[in-house]
């Protein structure tokens, strides 16, 4: 589902040295003129469409044989001849699952001449590609009435009015897309923030063209005015091509008025993002000389890397009690958390080290406390009868300590918490307007590079982007991740910056991994975990720690059997990475 089908094929694609592609234009991905594609128009030339076909299996063959690599050329053979030539489907595209069905509408609607027929194609969707080439999840049944007519002569049933917008099943959406991550910033830091996109995987020697056109059109819907895009200016020159000696050449033109500081993170955003499809060096132009000047060729090796991790003497921290221990040992924290004098109810610790944060049960109330890790702990003054377990914004430096901290007040309102110049912790309201309809929030958790929240609403999974502004900082494009299946939703965290590690009501699949657009799903063995889960916590190059009743149990793979690391782990609870 994701590049594997694809890499088996590349083999040697950018070994080529000519003939490579025109750079599409549009947001939509386009076929690309190249000899492989004349090689496959000219297989194209000898297919027949099936010969006495009923109208539901016509419906079904449009269906399956629509690929947008050859302009829906096989598609258009169950097309009526006045239709197919005009017939041009909207650049969105419909994705079910891959058993869905053709039947006839009611006999009362159906017309009166036997040669025509009305067909109402039903499937469940699992979402859309955008126009950003952006998976868009979704769910529910989707419906839409074809009409076809036999024609005269041969008798052949035949399409008449052809969907504005194709439609595809699940396995087809596999095996003609690439999935990859393009990369932007974080808007305030050179934290890359990866983007999964989608485009068409054939013709293979116009991949990488395919794949410099939807990064020059900036990030995806969902992400849009969250991060921070250099290339925002930029615009191909020429075509993306392979040279004569053996590099992939990418002439960019427009940012000749850019620093040396931005070119550097242009580069660092394209070879990045064409990292798995260069089998050489990337060569990049800026107006025919070096974007970076004194750098002409660029591999992986040559960017820094700098991601969204936690560091390696961090271990992760729980509960014991209403004491805040080490993850390692389960030794109590130095200070007053780990000691036991607040009544702690969750924690959670910043993504540098060196900042706290816990809510405590204050009678019949909670509250929160913000300081160092070891220190006394501020109060904050946040009035409430619930709050959710904190989390923090990541620092924009290494040299400076996160000072900010979110919560979610009686499952409704969205707060963070920042340091103030005098010293004092203040909470600020979230633009949370785009959560409202979605129900009771019970979780959130900031997204370890701060462009993205997952959050858990009315046991859904809900993921947004976080858009900062000079008037204040708000939620927006939130979008439900996998709905029909992840409907008992208890807990989340960030595995990776691209994808979610979750805790379900469910006795089969108690941990599921989600990727951050939502295109599929992992469970976890069930080995040696037994359900209910109460708690989870993911972080990069980190074993995924759960929680249950027999108290923590961690696993580094989803097939790996889940175990518990000293028997002192059976009294803890609440397991959480920094972030």
């Amino acid at each position: 589902m994701t590049k594997r089908w694809v890499l088996a094929v590349l083999g040697c694609v950018l070994l080529v040295t000519s003939g490579c592609a025109n750079v599409p234009k549009e947001t939509k991905p386009q076929v690309i003129g190249s000899a492989d594609t004349a090689n496959t128009g000219d297989a194209l030339e000898d297919i027949r469409p099936a010969q006495d076909l009923s109208p539901y299996d016509t419906v079904r063959k449009f269906v399956l044989s629509a690929q947008a690599a050859t302009d829906y050329k096989e598609a258009r053979l169950y097309l009526a001849k006045n239709v197919a030539d005009d017939w041009q489907p909207s650049s969105s595209l419909v994705i079910l699952r891959d058993q869905f069905s053709t039947l006839p509408v009611d006999a009362e609607r159906q017309p009166e001449d036997p040669d025509e027929t009305i067909i109402r194609l039903r499937g469940r969707k699992i979402g859309a590609l955008g126009s950003d080439n952006a998976f868009i999840p979704g769910g529910g049944t989707y419906e839409i009435e074809i009409s076809l007519r036999r024609t005269p002569g041969n008798r052949q049933w035949r399409i008449v009015d052809p969907p504005a917008e194709m439609i595809t099943t699940e396995s087809q959406f596999v095996e003609n897309y690439y999935q990859l991550p393009l990369y932007f910033f974080a808007p305030d830091s050179a934290v890359r923030v990866p983007d999964p996109r989608y485009v068409l995987a054939q013709p293979r020697e116009g991949l990488p063209g395919r794949i410099v056109d939807t990064l020059l059109q900036g990030p995806s819907d969902a992400l849009a005015t969250a991060v921070r895009n250099p290339l925002e200016k930029a615009s191909l020159d020429t075509n993306v091509t392979v040279n004569e000696d053996g590099a992939l050449e990418v002439p960019l033109t427009g940012v000749a008025g850019e620093s040396a500081a931005t070119r550097r993170l242009m580069a660092f955003q394209l070879v990045m993002s064409l990292d798995a499809v260069a089998t050489n060096r990337i060569r990049l132009l800026s107006d025919g000389q070096d974007l970076v000047p004194g750098r002409r060729d660029w591999r992986i090796t040559d960017v820094p890397p700098v991601h969204a991790t936690v560091s390696a003497n961090l271990s992760g921290l729980a509960l014991s009690g209403n004491q805040v221990v080490r993850l390692d040992d389960s030794d109590p924290l130095a200070g007053p958390a780990g000691s036991g004098a607040y009544d702690v109810r969750s924690a959670a610790q910043s993504v540098d080290g060196g900042r706290l944060a816990v809510v405590e049960n204050a009678r019949k109330r909670v509250r929160l406390r913000v300081g160092p890790t070891e220190d006394v702990l501020s109060i904050v003054d946040l009035d409430a009868k619930r709050m959710t377990r904190p989390t923090w914004r990541p620092s924009s430096s290494d040299d400076n300590p996160s000072n900010e901290v979110w919560t979610v007040t009686d499952r409704k309102k969205v707060v963070r918490v920042t340091l103030t110049l005098d010293g004092t912790w203040q909470a600020q309201q979230v633009d949370d307007s785009a959560l409202q309809g979605f129900g009771p929030i019970t979780a959130l958790r900031l997204s370890r590079d701060g462009t993205r929240a997952a959050i858990v609403a009315d046991h859904k999974l809900i993921v947004a982007s976080v858009v900062r502004t000079s008037d204040g900082v708000r939620l927006r494009a939130p979008r439900i991740l996998q709905p029909e299946t992840l409907t008992d939703v208890i807990d989340v965290d960030w595995q990776a910056q691209d994808a979610l590690v979750v805790a379900t009501e469910s006795s089969i699949s108690p941990v599921v991994r989600v990727p951050v657009d939502g295109f599929g799903m992992e469970s976890y063995t069930t080995s040696n975990l037994e359900p209910p889960v109460s708690a989870v916590t993911g972080a990069p190059g980190r074993p995924v720690v759960a929680a249950n009743d027999g108290g923590l149990w961690q696993t580094s793979d989803l097939a790996e059997v889940w175990r518990q690391s000293s028997r002192d782990q059976s009294l803890l609870s609440s397991p959480f990475y920094p972030g």
